[in-house]
């Protein structure tokens, strides 16, 4: 079987084609380009017609090559114009300054309710970063930051987040990550006055799984989870 790798993955003209399609498209709201091997040239031409589409609420990057550089012109989308609500940019190759970049952006974005980085690089440095900015945030209710090595220092940003500066937060996702038990014990803390967080995935990291703490947060979101299904049937 004859095997060659140039075939695989979008081509600039494919990019140059589709950026002018999003670009005149009043009817598109929703585009995945998974594993296309998509490098930040190619994300650049897209966003030629992506940063003038009046109607792209869902954006799925996953699986590419998108780095920092990428993300930078991603921030584009998420002005305060920005009708983008979900943003997906799972295991591409977004390191500590890419945190940097989205941290500022949604300090201002009013749009995205959902954003994805599992499986990237951002480490504790890029977490505290992106975490910073989604203080004055209030439109974000879904963060997957899972498996990006994340420590203390941005575990400290995220009670502060849910314990105040963000309460609206519905799940976080902090799976496969570097958390110890005194991480724990903090968003245990941050989580006794939240009413809204639903879902809080702790697994895989670096604590003691039968921590007093761990029970408590799994208690407390079962308890927010339940108190929403019975006031959304009340409603209804």
């Amino acid at each position: 079987m004859h095997y060659d790798r140039t075939l695989f993955g979008m081509k600039v003209l494919d990019a140059t084609t589709l950026s002018n399609y999003v670009m005149h498209s009043t009817i598109l709201t929703t585009m995945i380009l998974q594993s296309n091997i998509l490098d930040d040239d190619l994300l650049r031409v897209l966003m030629v017609g992506m940063v003038k589409s009046p109607c792209l609420t869902h954006l799925d990057l996953a699986h590419n090559k998108i780095t920092n550089h990428g993300v930078r012109l991603l921030t584009k989308l998420l002005n305060g114009n920005s009708v983008l609500s979900h943003l997906n940019l799972c295991d591409n190759r977004i390191h500590a300054e890419g945190g940097r970049y989205l941290g500022r952006a949604m300090s201002q974005n009013a749009s995205l309710v959902y954003l994805n980085l599992r499986l990237n690089r951002l480490c504790d440095s890029g977490g505290q970063l992106l975490l910073q900015g989604l203080h004055a945030n209030t439109s974000l209710l879904t963060l997957n930051v899972a498996a990006n090595s994340i420590g203390s220092t941005s575990i400290v940003e995220l009670a502060r987040t849910i314990s105040g500066g963000n309460p609206q937060f519905i799940a976080v996702d902090l799976s496969c990550n570097d958390l110890n038990d005194s991480d724990i014990e903090c968003l245990a803390l941050a989580v006794q006055t939240n009413k809204v967080l639903q879902n809080l995935d702790l697994r895989c990291n670096k604590h003691d799984p039968q921590l007093d703490a761990v029970r408590f947060i799994e208690n407390r979101v079962r308890e927010n989870e339940l108190a929403a299904v019975t006031s959304s049937s009340v409603l209804e």
